[in-house]
């Protein structure tokens, strides 16, 4: 496990950049079964089942990686750094891939309005949460009204974005 693999993590995730890669549980042991060991990446890769990896483990929990990724990244639109965001569905009948788009920004969770939101948008955020395509973008509160304030507006995004 080394800074190439944890790369590839982070990007996974959303960030762009791991700050280190460390080992031995370093934020606690996980449960149930290991699924990767030896894993070797170059660092470009866009998922971290891209890289070389033995499924078959001789590994114990005590042993599970840990990254650390950068939370600042490059706004390209201004040049100035923001804290990344995350980002989660909620609402009446929500369930793990569809709902209220909610983002969490500079320590709230808030909503994002609907004004110009598309399949474009949608997209986005599909990929940032591990889905492959979106199915539809429903507007008008179809999940129910959030209790946040708003905070994102006029998204357009092309659908082609990280995040």
């Amino acid at each position: 496990w080394d800074i190439d693999d944890a790369t590839v993590v982070c990007k996974q995730l959303g960030y762009s950049r791991a700050l280190s890669a460390p080992r031995r549980a370093a934020y606690g042991q996980g449960t149930g079964p290991i699924l990767m060991t030896y894993v070797r990446c170059r660092g470009s890769e866009a998922k971290l089942q891209d890289c070389i990896f033995v499924a078959n483990h001789n590994c114990a929990h005590h042993g599970d990686a840990s990254v650390s990724c950068d939370p600042l990244q490059v706004d390209n639109t201004t040049n100035s750094y923001e804290e990344v965001d995350t980002i989660r569905l909620r609402g009446e009948n929500a369930t793990d891939s569809e709902g209220r788009v909610e983002v969490f920004r500079n320590g709230v969770w808030g909503t994002v309005c609907d004004d110009a939101w598309d399949m474009n948008d949608a997209t986005v955020v599909c990929r940032q949460l591990g889905y492959s395509r979106p199915r539809s973008a429903p507007l008008r509160a179809a999940y129910g009204q959030g209790t946040g304030p708003i905070l994102m507006d006029d998204v357009q995004c092309r659908g082609s974005e990280a995040e």
